[in-house]
């Protein structure tokens, strides 16, 4: 994903796996609170799921309307639970338990 891309061609954007399964549509869209580059996307999984599950932007690729990403649905699925207010963003501990989960 090039960081030409701007937050709100991401939101409301149709994200998919690395096995192109549709995950959902993106909710959120956070910065990295370093470099200010986009870094996360979250995505319900299911029509009954309430939970936002947050996935690395690294890897991604967008195609007009939709986002791939770099991995599969069980990996986004077991993602560790992380509970924010929108406005306020991942803390540094957050991201960091995140950036391990998913080998970053």
């Amino acid at each position: 994903m090039t960081q030409r891309q701007d937050i709100h061609e991401l939101q409301d954007a149709t994200a998919w796996d690395s096995k192109d399964h549709k995950l959902g549509l993106v909710g959120q869209v956070h910065r990295d609170k370093d470099t200010g580059r986009l870094a996360w996307i979250t995505v319900s999984l299911g029509l009954l799921e309430t939970r936002e599950h947050f996935i690395p932007l690294a890897g991604a690729r967008v195609e007009g309307t939709n986002v791939h990403v770099a991995y599969d649905h069980d990996t986004i699925k077991d993602s560790p639970h992380i509970d924010i207010e929108p406005e306020m963003g991942l803390s540094p501990d957050d991201e960091a338990k995140l950036s391990r989960y998913y080998g970053l």
